[in-house]
């Protein structure tokens, strides 16, 4: 008898242990540190809602934000983040691009980096403006800007290392208006815990018929220049500001001064006019999941288009920048 109740309170133990392995969380952390990355520039270009640099003592407990064990009903955001659409400061803005522009954002891989099963990413959004997630039910209704994987050897810059940096490629939508402010949530699937594990980072975009634009290429071709210093998570600093005022179309126009203007308050008809571009960028490749490469470019191919070009201020666009 006494043999008997040795064994079931062994196998209820057992079972509150694997209980608690199903609901306990599993040592991880993610948030997004740059939100637009110039990986050229090595610049960081527009940052996430209240970005407290990785400087912040307690940035892996107050920024971090987890979803633990699946939850049906929970706050999109990071209360941090939930409500602070214009929290903003000088030194960190919100991102700003164009419908159809390539943007790279980039996170650390934290230790989870994974070549055999990585884990996935989605950038989720709303096409309508006055729209701010608000529960994480609509992760399965929101339209997703792009997937892509978290950490493996091809996204990030030093695998070897458990805080490489890495890059996610996604494409801005074509269907939002230049002159608006738009909601997005980069959400992360970890999922080691087996009854789910998911994380989010709340940003906003300002969208503007042009912008500064970052040349898409090939994410091994962008990995090759070296990654960023620890100081791009630190706000913009004088180069970054300089890139911020040159600003273009995607098809290569430069715009400045009141022209600039001008841009960042297109009204819809004027923002529906087509535009060429010459970066292959494919808001449909993107959303299915590619990691960049789809929006490829041949710089050669470029340089060439560029020569063609009578204006030379708009040939600045299509030369690919030197690492500096």
């Amino acid at each position: 008898m006494v043999r008997g109740i040795a064994f079931a309170a062994t196998a209820s133990a057992a079972m509150a242990l694997i209980l608690a392995c199903l609901t306990t969380p599993v040592q991880a952390h993610s948030w997004v540190d740059c939100v637009k990355f110039d990986p050229y520039s090595k610049e960081c270009l527009g940052y996430a809602r209240g970005y407290p640099t990785r400087n912040a003592a307690d940035i892996n407990t107050a920024y971090a934000y987890l979803f633990n064990a699946s939850p049906t009903s929970q706050a999109m955001c990071n209360p941090i983040q939930q409500s602070s659409a214009s929290d903003y400061p000088a030194d960190f803005p919100m991102a700003v691009a164009q419908p159809g522009e390539t943007i790279y954002t980039s996170w650390e891989a934290n230790g989870h980096l994974n070549n055999t099963n990585p884990t996935k990413v989605q950038v989720l959004y709303y096409p309508d403006p006055s729209h701010q997630f608000s529960d994480v039910s609509e992760r399965n209704t929101a339209p997703v800007a792009g997937t892509f994987d978290y950490a493996t050897d091809q996204n990030c810059y030093n695998p070897d290392q458990p805080n490489s940096v890495c890059l996610g490629s996604w494409v801005v939508p074509t269907n939002l208006v230049p002159g608006m402010v738009y909601h997005f949530v980069w959400f992360w699937y970890f999922n080691a815990n087996p009854a789910g594990q998911w994380y989010s980072t709340c940003f906003d975009m300002q969208i503007n018929a042009a912008s500064y634009v970052v040349e898409p290429a090939a994410m091994d071709a962008l990995l090759v220049l070296g990654g960023p210093s620890p100081s791009y998570s630190d706000g913009l600093d004088a180069a970054a500001k300089q890139l911020l005022t040159q600003v273009t179309t995607l098809s290569g126009n430069y715009v400045s001064g009141a022209s600039a203007a001008a841009a960042a308050s297109a009204t819809p008809a004027e923002a529906a006019q087509p535009q060429s571009t010459p970066y292959a960028t494919d808001t449909a490749a993107a959303a299915a999941g590619m990691d960049g490469s789809q929006n490829d470019v041949d710089p050669a191919a470029t340089v060439a288009e560029a020569a063609d070009d009578s204006s030379a201020v708009s040939s600045r666009k299509c030369r690919p920048r030197r690492r500096r």
